[in-house]
């Protein structure tokens, strides 16, 4: 149906996979036990064992990972001691004239995150990391996301359109694209995941991952406190905010279908308070499927509607938002409330901190025929270590006036296409006189 998890070379994507094969060869026999256990014989397709337990993941994460980056950091050395060169692409022809200008031309023709990536053939990491160089350079660009997980990015020109991106920026509002012919959308609610707490739940966040692949699901809607910060309950493992960050970035599941929205938290604010680290300015350079939208409250809009995400913070407020639902992160238990018409659901952590049974919420939104939430279904899950349990579900009735039925829905294109479609060419073909920079890669390198 999908991956269960990262696969090892996804986790360790720095490296090249020939030197991770090299690095396990050299493994002692119980090491790869634990490696088999923890991703199955097929290291390209893992399966966790059944019995994988909480002390194999302790070994695996705080024992043996290390490791193995300590020993593809001295074969790296080593390597480059010896001037092998290991560039992102093969062709060093191609980067040499003009892959700036490919990109731009790509971008140009409104090709998504997956079908860029598809056409040069690199990786959604790479992608990102040519597209801050770009951004260095003084392209602007701002992104648009969509309900089937994919990106497309968009060129700034104009002074009105850059006037837009800037106010928008400051609004801190992000938007989910949906098709025109959506009536409902799926999401996952997560929270609270202080990622550099001895108590975090990495394992818990594959699991979720891999719940959203195989129901369909390609939005997470967060509610903070995703990394552990400058003051913790319990014990750190990663005291650097800077280290939890990367920590973060390396070891937040990815899948090039879902996208991750989340309001920053108190914790999450306490690297930018202490040490002038906004974990937002770096997900926009570094993980593009994760969108902070802002401290304390954050809105997503969809279709006609709103929903708000919020978490606590000092002597912080939540805004006056008009949106039926606000998603509250902080409290690290589940429970439901209604407050001047709006639905307020507090989000199960997924860590180990205050909960000895972690857990999240599936939601299924509802829209009416003039854009906007009518109702939504909550399902309470908890990830057993050997089936998905749906502790409890419930519906609630949102339905705001009436509107005529002349109001025109926002934020909706139609834009899911066959299946034949997305597997034609991502560029046509023109006539000699008229041929793109792209389109003679395409010519000359083929697909």
């Amino acid at each position: 149906m999908g991956r269960k998890l990262q696969t090892i070379y996804e986790y360790l994507d720095e490296y090249l996979p020939e030197d991770i094969d090299k690095v396990i060869e050299n493994l002692s026999e119980e090491e790869k036990s634990l490696i088999v256990k923890r991703y199955g014989k097929d290291l390209n397709n893992p399966v966790t064992d059944n019995n994988w337990n909480f002390e194999d993941n302790r070994k695996f994460y705080n024992l043996l990972i290390p490791k193995i980056k300590r020993m593809l950091k001295s074969r790296s050395e080593l390597s480059n001691k010896e001037n092998t060169n290991n560039n992102y692409f093969e062709n060093t022809e191609f980067v040499q004239t003009g892959y700036t200008s490919f990109l731009i031309q790509l971008l140009n023709d409104g090709k998504n995150d997956n079908e860029i990536c598809k056409f040069l053939k690199i990786t959604p990491q790479q992608l990102y990391q040519e597209l801050l160089k770009l951004k260095n350079l003084g392209f602007t660009y701002s992104k648009k996301y969509y309900s089937d997980g994919t990106i497309k990015y968009n060129n700034i020109k104009t002074l009105h359109d850059l006037k837009k991106y800037k106010n928008n920026r400051l609004i801190q509002n992000e938007t989910i694209i949906t098709d025109k012919k959506e009536s409902s959308v799926k999401v996952l609610a997560i929270a609270d995941l202080h990622f550099g707490n001895d108590l975090e739940r990495i394992d818990l966040l594959d699991r979720a991952f891999n719940y959203c692949v195989k129901n369909g699901i390609h939005i997470i809607l967060c509610g903070g406190d995703i990394i552990d910060g400058t003051f913790t309950k319990g014990k750190q493992k990663i005291t650097d905010v800077y280290k939890q960050i990367e920590h973060f970035l390396k070891n937040y599941p990815y899948d090039k279908s879902i996208l991750t929205f989340s309001v920053a938290g108190d914790h999450d604010y306490s690297a930018f308070y202490k040490s002038s680290i906004d974990v937002m300015e770096i997900c926009k350079n570094y993980r593009h499927d994760i969108i902070i939208g802002g401290y304390n409250n954050a809105v997503v809009n969809i279709k006609n509607d709103k929903i708000h995400l919020y978490h606590l913070i000092g002597s912080g407020k939540i805004f006056q938002i008009d949106a039926p639902i606000v998603l509250h992160g902080h409290k690290h238990q589940y429970l439901t409330f209604m407050k001047d018409n709006q639905l307020n659901i507090s989000i199960p952590t997924l860590s180990g901190l205050t909960q000895m049974e972690p857990s999240t919420l599936e939601l299924t939104i509802n829209f009416n025929k003039n854009g906007f939430i009518s109702n939504t279904i909550i399902k309470h899950l908890y990830f057993s270590h050997d089936k998905d349990i749906i502790i409890s579900e419930v519906a609630y009735d949102l339905a705001k006036k009436q509107y005529s039925n002349d109001d025109f829905i926002k934020n909706v294109e139609e834009y899911r296409l066959d299946l034949e479609q997305n597997d034609q060419k991502l560029v046509l073909e023109r006539s000699k006189k008229t041929l793109s920079q792209v389109d003679k890669f395409y010519k000359r390198y083929g697909k």
